[in-house]
């Protein structure tokens, strides 16, 4: 993961909306929806395990 990548994850994080967030980093949807599934891709298992052990 890349500062972009994280910087990306954390816009749609906030707004909750792919749109909203690609307006707000003047990126086209699908450039951003590329760069948040290889964050996920990469990230998404240590995600669920960190929450399934809470």
């Amino acid at each position: 993961m890349n500062l972009y990548q994280l910087y990306y994850f954390k816009t749609l994080a906030e707004l909750e909306h792919y749109t909203k967030a690609a307006a707000q980093l003047c990126l086209t949807q699908p450039s951003l929806s590329n760069a948040i599934s290889s964050v996920s891709v990469k990230y998404y298992p240590h995600i669920l395990l960190n929450l399934a052990m809470r």
